[in-house]
C-alpha cells in the first residue's frame, strides 16, 4: 500500500519515516504540482490540522494549494485532521472515504500527553525557574489540565486548580492538587509564579490579571483576545499553541502514523 503525504509541518515527516518502518510505501509530491500530475498512492495524508485559513491546505509554502481542489484529485481514502463539515460532505458527495484524526479518541489522548510535556518546559522557560516548590496555576480540567497538573505534582510544584464544574474541581484535588471555583480565582492568584490557561475563554481579564505579580503565564488555549495584562513588567505572556508539532515532532508524527496503522489494519 502507498500512502501519499502532503503538507504539514515536521510531524508529517516523522510520520513518512515510521510509515515507512512499518512496511508502507511513502510518496511526498512537491507541492507545486496538481495532486493529479502527482504519482498518488492508495491514501492521502493531510496535515493536522489539515487547513489554517479554511481554504487552503496547511503548508509551509507561499500560496499553498486550495484543499478542496487538492482533495478533489485525491485516492478514495484520505486521513488528515480539523476538516470542515462541508468539506466531509463534498468528500463523501465524491466517493471518498475521510477519517479526521481528531475524531479519534486514542489520538486525541495521545496528543494531550505530548501537549502536557511539552508545556513543561515553555512554562519553566517563561518562569526561569524549577517546577520544584513553585506555586503553579492551571485553569480548566479538561483533558490537557489533567495530565499536565499530574505531572506538574510528580516535580514537585504545589498546583492551584481553577475549574468552573464541582465534578472537575474533585478529580484535580483528588488527583493531589487544591482546586478553587473560578470565581475565587483573585484571592488566590497571587501566589502563582506560572499559570497555564487551557480554557478557551476570556477569563483573564485585566481585573483578574492585575492581581499577579512575577507571574509567568503560558497560553494554551485561547487567542489573544481573551487575556488582557496591565502592562506590569514582572507578569508575562507566553502563548504556547500547537506544542506537539512545534516541540515534539518526532513522537507526534509517529503518533499519526501509529493511529493511520491501527485504522488501515482494522479496515483490511
Amino acid at each position: 500500500m502507498t500512502i501519499t503525504i502532503m503538507g504539514g509541518d515536521l510531524r508529517q515527516h516523522y510520520a513518512a519515516r515510521a510509515l515507512s518502518a512499518l512496511g508502507y510505501e511513502v510518496s511526498i509530491p512537491p507541492l507545486k504540482h496538481p495532486l493529479e500530475e502527482a504519482k498518488v498512492g492508495d491514501v492521502l495524508l493531510l496535515p493536522v490540522p489539515a487547513t489554517k485559513d479554511g481554504r487552503h491546505l496547511n503548508a509551509p509554502i507561499d500560496n499553498p494549494p486550495g484543499l478542496l481542489a487538492l482533495a478533489s484529485g485525491a485516492p478514495p481514502r484520505i486521513f488528515g485532521g480539523g476538516f470542515s463539515g462541508g468539506f466531509m460532505k463534498e468528500m463523501r458527495g465524491q466517493g471518498r472515504r475521510v477519517t479526521d484524526l481528531l475524531d479519534i479518541p486514542s489520538f486525541v489522548e495521545e496528543n494531550a500527553v505530548l501537549t502536557a510535556e511539552a508545556a513543561l518546559g515553555v512554562g519553566m522557560e517563561a518562569a526561569r525557574r524549577t517546577l520544584r516548590h513553585t506555586t503553579v496555576g492551571v485553569i480548566g480540567y479538561g483533558r490537557i489540565a489533567s495530565r499536565l497538573t499530574r505531572l506538574l505534582l510528580l516535580l514537585g510544584a504545589d498546583v492551584l486548580v481553577f475549574a468552573r464544574r464541582e465534578d472537575a474541581r474533585l478529580t484535580a484535588t483528588l488527583d493531589g492538587a487544591a482546586a478553587y471555583p473560578i470565581e475565587e480565582m483573585k484571592t488566590h492568584l497571587p501566589r502563582c509564579r506560572l499559570l497555564y490557561n487551557t480554557a478557551p475563554a476570556p477569563i483573564l481579564d485585566r481585573e483578574t490579571t492585575g492581581v499577579l505579580t512575577h507571574c509567568a503565564i503560558v497560553e494554551l488555549a485561547s487567542g489573544k483576545e481573551n487575556i488582557a495584562l496591565t502592562g506590569a513588567p514582572d507578569v508575562t505572556l507566553t502563548f504556547a499553541h500547537s506544542l506537539p508539532g512545534k516541540i515534539l515532532s518526532a513522537s507526534a508524527g509517529e503518533v499519526i502514523a501509529s493511529t493511520l496503522h491501527q485504522i488501515l489494519k482494522k479496515e483490511g
